[in-house]
């Protein structure tokens, strides 16, 4: 994962395969599939910037019928640790609404 600042030094986040992510937001569409809070490891990175995340054997079992979300849009999405726990970024991820641990 390559991390650069942004405006207001926020940081921006370019995930590569084997990253571990964790949606912050579920999937948008009439068929929601992947919920915020699940966590898996990066496939794919597409060149549009979204991402296959693979579910099984991380925050789903190894045998779920869903086991992973293709094309999920990298704003949906937060870098996490290998329990699934957010990084902390100095301020919370989304609206300044996260405690630090």
């Amino acid at each position: 994962m390559r991390i650069m600042a942004g405006q207001g030094s926020a940081e921006i986040y370019f995930y590569e395969q084997g990253d571990l992510v964790r949606l912050c937001r579920n999937e948008d569409g009439p068929l929601v599939t992947a919920f915020a809070g699940d966590w898996g490891r990066v496939l794919r990175v597409h060149p549009d910037g979204s991402l296959d995340i693979k579910f099984a054997g991380y925050s789903r079992p190894k045998d779920a019928s869903l086991m992973r979300a293709v094309a999920v849009a990298r704003s949906r999405v937060e870098p996490c640790d290998d329990k699934g726990q957010p990084r902390m970024r100095g301020k919370a991820a989304v609206w300044d609404t996260r405690k630090a641990w």
